[in-house]
């Protein structure tokens, strides 16, 4: 299924920049919330009950854990259902399985409610700090008036931070690069290293410090690629001169200027780079919502 696909056929609204469509099914509000990182969708209601003897929970327990429902729980008056992006998952499914916990509802007493103040009232889809969820609209006053303000970034320390974490991944390459393999899995790691140390001494990551990280990979992992190639040439020229490291760096340019080592050193870099971008995409994606969405606190209907 893809991302929100069809929830307009069953009378849902979607919210695209926040991956999540909401609602009514048989008199009770629903949400359901894509997580592109974990490529799955969680349903959710609010619902509680004077006399809770367990229904709810047994009906959910009794649920087919198959190709779509990964999990089931009911607890704090929320009913959630963590789906599979399966072939076999679509919106109709999905209605089917929330009809399904409605029609429980009714039959068992069960009213719609806040899930945070418990109390019998009209609920809204709401995002908070990036997470999709039903409140009423007093408790969204709440958690807008409860938000503490967004912590400063240090941008020099940040970029610090980055440039000491990229260290990390100029290790890897070099360690793997002496092995006799080139390994696209560290340009990931590279990706990571630097969004840590960014976050790490810069306080948080911020929209800045999204592309400060990724500029320093880029460069980093030239950087990693240079030294390996200075590795080599000392290692081959030590064995006849007297050379130390740093003469050998120097002469870098020279070697470069061969259309076969230039050749194999593009070759190495654009495989770390398709690397680190394939790799990289989902967690640079996931960051950049978090950063876009932190201290966001709004109704989304």
């Amino acid at each position: 299924m893809k991302k929100l696909q069809g929830f307009e056929q069953i009378g849902f609204k979607i919210n695209k920049e926040h991956a999540c469509a909401y609602g009514v099914v048989e008199g009770y509000q629903f949400v359901v919330n894509f997580l592109p990182q974990q490529r799955q969708y969680t349903l959710m209601a609010t619902l509680k009950t004077e006399n809770e003897t367990g229904v709810m929970t047994q009906y959910l327990d009794s649920l087919d854990k198959g190709n779509i429902i990964n999990w089931t729980i009911y607890k704090d008056n929320a009913v959630i259902v963590n789906l599979k992006n399966h072939k076999e998952l679509d919106v109709y499914a999905m209605q089917k399985i929330m009809q399904g916990i409605a029609l429980t509802a009714t039959q068992n007493g069960y009213v719609q409610c806040c899930r945070h103040c418990g109390e019998e009232t009209t609920i809204y889809p709401v995002t908070v700090n990036g997470n999709i969820d039903l409140a009423c609209e007093k408790c969204l006053a709440e958690f807008t008036s409860q938000q503490p303000p967004i912590k400063e970034v240090n941008l020099p320390l940040g970029i610090v931070g980055a440039l000491i974490g990229s260290v990390i991944g100029v290790a890897v390459w070099i360690l793997i690069y002496q092995l006799g393999f080139v390994a696209g899995i560290t340009g990931f790691i590279m990706a990571v290293c630097c969004f840590k140390g960014y976050e790490m001494l810069g306080g948080r990551i911020d929209k800045k410090g999204v592309w400060i990280a990724i500029v320093i990979a880029v460069v980093m992992l030239a950087v990693a690629e240079m030294l390996c190639l200075g590795i080599e040439i000392h290692s081959l020229y030590s064995e006849y001169y007297d050379i130390s490291f740093f003469d050998a760096m120097s002469v870098l340019p020279t070697f470069l200027g061969e259309s076969e080592i230039i050749s194999a050193v593009l070759g190495d870099l654009a495989f770390g780079y398709v690397f680190m971008a394939v790799a990289s995409f989902s967690y640079i994606k996931n960051i950049q919502k978090r950063v876009n969405t932190e201290g966001v606190i709004e109704r989304l209907g």
